[in-house]
C-alpha cells in the first residue's frame, strides 16, 4: 500500500520518491579480447643423424630446463671420438720425430748439412704442428656430435606430442621432434583501440601503468581471476588495418588455467579507483539540453541540475559534475515535478517497503 506521503492531495505538492546521492568508488573496467601466448617456446630438432635409443619424458608432462629428453644411439659417435683421439696421438708422434730431427741438424756442423735439408726439416716441423691442431679440431667436432646424441630441455615448460619413437631414424632435416611451451609465467596479448591507448598515454604514460591500472582476465567460464597481471610491453607500431595497439601483460599461471593459444577477456581498470557521486539510473533524465536530474532541497523545492555522466555500473550512473554526495534526487514521480515547485517526498526504501 502506498504511504500517506505518497498519496498527496488534490492541488497539493505532488508525491515523489527520492534517494540520497552516494559517493562510491567507480571502477568499470574496459574489456578486450585477449589471446594467451607463451613467453618462451622452443621446437627441438636433432643435430645429428641416428636411431632413437631412449625417450625420457611423458608427452604432455611438465619438464624442467636440463631434463634429458631423447638419447640417440651414440655408438658410432663414440667410435669417431676414439678415432680422432688416435689421430692426435699419431700427429703428436710425427711432430715429435720432426722436432728431434730438426734439433740434430741444428746441432750438427754447418759444413756437414745442406741448407735444403735444414729447410725441409723446419717445414716438416711446421706441418707437424699444423697436423696436431687439425687433429685437435677434428676431435672437438666429433665430441660436439657425440654431445648432441643427448637432447635436453632448454627451458621449463609443458612438452607436447613427439613425432619420433624409439627405433626411429632422425636427422636434422626431419624437422621438429617435439615442442616445449612455457606455461608459468605466461602472457596475454590484447589489442587496445587507438583512442584508449592515446588517452592512457596522455594521462599516465607507459612508465606508470602498473601503478595506475589493474589488469585481470575473465575465463570463458565466466570466472574472473584474482591474479593481477603486470604490464609487459607493447608493439612499436599501430596496426594500420585496425587502428589498434597490441599490448602484452604477464601473469602467473600456477593452476594452468591460461592455456597457450586460448582466448580470455582482459579487464583493465584502476588500481586505486576514484570516487564519484552515484545516482540510480532512474534519476537520470535527458532532453535537448543534455543530461539532468531533479534535486529536492531541505525545503522540499525541486531544482533542475545539469550533470555530466561517467561510468554506468550495475544500473547506476556516476556523475562527474552537477550534484554532490548527500543531496536527494528524484527517482520516481519525475513526470509530476517542475523546477522551483514543492514536492512531498518519501525515500525509495520507505516506498518499496509499504
Amino acid at each position: 500500500m502506498p504511504s500517506a506521503a505518497m498519496m498527496g492531495g488534490a492541488g497539493g505538492a505532488p508525491p515523489v520518491e527520492v534517494q540520497a546521492v552516494t559517493e562510491e568508488e567507480v571502477n568499470l573496467p574496459n574489456t578486450y579480447i585477449g589471446r594467451v601466448e607463451p613467453i618462451q617456446d622452443v621446437e627441438l630438432r636433432a643435430q645429428v643423424g641416428g636411431y632413437i635409443k631412449n625417450i625420457h619424458f611423458k608427452e604432455g608432462a611438465d619438464v624442467k630446463a636440463g631434463d634429458l629428453l631423447f638419447t640417440i644411439d651414440p655408438e658410432q659417435y663414440e667410435a669417431r671420438v676414439a678415432v680422432r683421439k688416435a689421430e692426435i696421438e699419431q700427429a703428436e708422434a710425427l711432430l715429435d720425430r720432426a722436432e728431434r730431427y730438426l734439433n740434430r741438424l741444428e746441432r750438427s756442423d754447418a759444413r756437414a748439412i745442406t741448407q735444403a735439408d735444414l729447410d725441409t726439416a723446419r717445414s716438416d716441423v711446421a706441418q707437424g704442428r699444423a697436423a696436431v691442431k687439425q687433429a685437435v679440431a677434428n676431435l672437438a667436432l666429433a665430441e660436439f656430435d657425440l654431445k648432441h646424441t643427448r637432447i635436453f630441455a632448454p627451458i621449463d615448460g609443458r612438452i607436447g606430442r613427439t613425432v619420433a619413437n624409439v627405433g626411429d631414424y632422425v636427422m636434422p632435416s626431419l624437422g621438429a621432434l617435439v615442442r616445449i611451451v612455457q606455461t608459468d609465467p605466461i602472457r596475454i596479448a590484447f589489442s587496445v583501440t587507438d583512442k584508449d591507448y592515446l588517452k592512457a598515454l596522455e594521462k599516465i604514460g607507459t612508465d606508470r601503468v602498473e601503478d595506475v591500472l589493474r589488469i585481470r582476465y575473465r575465463l570463458p567460464t565466466g570466472t574472473v581471476s584474482d591474479l593481477i597481471g603486470t604490464y609487459d610491453f607493447e608493439d612499436n607500431t599501430m596496426s594500420a588495418d585496425t587502428a589498434t595497439m597490441s599490448v602484452r601483460a604477464r601473469f602467473s599461471n600456477p593452476n594452468g588455467l591460461l592455456v597457450p593459444d586460448g582466448y580470455v577477456t582482459v579487464l583493465v581498470d584502476f588500481a586505486k579507483p576514484p570516487k564519484a557521486p552515484v545516482v540510480p539510473q532512474e534519476a537520470l533524465l535527458t532532453d535537448s539540453e543534455g543530461h539532468f536530474v531533479y534535486v529536492v532541497d531541505e525545503a522540499g523545492i525541486v531544482q533542475r541540475r545539469s550533470v555530466t555522466t561517467g561510468a554506468m555500473p550495475d544500473g547506476r550512473v556516476a556523475l562527474r559534475s552537477g550534484v554532490k554526495a548527500g543531496e536527494r534526487v528524484v527517482v520516481r514521480g519525475v513526470q509530476k515535478v517542475a523546477p522551483g515547485k514543492p514536492v512531498t517526498t518519501a525515500s525509495a526504501k520507505e516506498a518499496d517497503g509499504k
